[in-house]
């Protein structure tokens, strides 16, 4: 659905770089808006391009998020395939580029 973007989410973006640069199988990710079905209210989920998805990169991503966010709040996180990161690449760009 596109970008999502303001000060508390470029201060995550800032954290989640330094940590992601970390995991040299991630290769890009996204902050985004996204829709799950339909008709359900857009959430704000963590997009990850990886080439061999691990769960520890979604971990490391979950401390940064709630070392800034009340523990009410939730972010969605998930692996994107080849087909889901073209799609979204066309409404968003990435804030995390591993250097190469």
């Amino acid at each position: 659905m596109g970008e999502q973007d303001g000060d508390a989410e470029r201060a995550l973006k800032a954290r989640l770089s330094t940590s992601l640069a970390k995991f040299r199988t991630v290769n890009r990710a996204y902050l985004a808006r996204v829709g799950f079905q339909p008709n359900a209210e857009p959430a704000v989920a963590l997009c990850v391009a990886s080439d061999d998805p691990n769960v520890s990169v979604l971990e490391e991503a979950g401390r940064q998020f709630r070392a800034l966010f009340a523990t009410e709040a939730f972010l969605d996180m998930l692996f994107l395939s080849p087909e889901q990161e073209a799609d979204l690449a066309r409404v968003c760009s990435a804030f995390y580029e591993r250097a190469v």
